[in-house]
């Protein structure tokens, strides 16, 4: 099987061919908490609930050429305390089989490259190449910030095109500062000194945040996984890790 493509999801289908009764009630409690915007709810229903992840499973299984209900389960796998890593990397790699028009798929798996046995070879390293030069300006250095991860003999050369493609991403920029850290003390402080400048646009004098991420939201989590994992939501405790690195 190709590496863009694992099998997991369907070693864990249910074979159903219809949701039951108890799926069906709770997929409508959580399209009436989504359209009705109470996202931290639905997040706190999806952690809590027993069987939700089979519910999506089957759910994504009745109909995986619909995106929506690959978000679902997705997004569900990367909850606070649930956290499965090993099956975000699985479930993105086989949606992205569905869905290569959405290379944020593909560009999360490759965050995670290492599980399910999903390494890098010549297919991932051309795909990862035509969607940095394609996708918008996030998922490209989101895949530019997972290959220089991986490919360290081009780990400056992948950073460096992270910043060009997505300015406004920090983490990129804080990771070329730990990478000139080896051998150029002073371009390190320079990136590092830029990156804080940065994150600094995004708190105000107290820590807080202006536009804090609460719950879980199906629409907005590719873009909310995006400022996560490019440090355009970083945490203060990070800001401050940082900052103190500059001094």
């Amino acid at each position: 099987m190709s590496q863009l493509k694992s099998s997991l999801i369907f070693d864990l289908y249910s074979g159903n061919q219809a949701l039951t009764s108890v799926q069906q009630k709770m997929l409508e409690r959580i399209e009436l908490l989504v359209h009705n915007k109470r996202f931290k709810e639905l997040g706190h229903f999806m952690r809590d609930t027993p069987d939700i992840e089979q519910l999506l499973i089957d759910y994504v299984l009745l109909d995986p050429t619909d995106s929506y209900r690959w978000d679902l389960l997705i997004g569900y796998e990367r909850l606070d305390r649930i956290e499965d890593y090993d099956r975000v990397n699985a479930f993105c790699r086989t949606a992205f089989s569905y869905h290569p028009d959405k290379p944020f798929y593909f560009a999360l798996a490759l965050y995670d490259i290492g599980w399910n046995d999903f390494e890098m070879d010549e297919e991932v390293i051309e795909v990862a190449n035509r969607l940095i030069e394609a996708a918008t300006p996030e998922i490209s250095a989101l895949t530019c910030l997972s290959m220089s991860k991986v490919l360290r003999h081009k780990e400056r050369e992948y950073l460096q095109m992270a910043i060009e493609r997505c300015p406004w991403a920090v983490q990129p920029t804080f990771s070329l500062g730990e990478h000139y850290s080896r051998f150029n003390q002073r371009l390190a402080k320079i990136y590092m000194e830029k990156g804080v400048a940065q994150l600094a646009l995004t708190f105000d004098d107290s820590g807080e945040k202006s536009k804090p991420v609460i719950g879980f939201n199906p629409h907005t989590w590719q873009r909310d996984v995006c400022n996560e994992l490019l440090g355009m939501d970083m945490s203060w405790t990070e800001y401050k890790k940082y900052k103190r690195m500059i001094k």
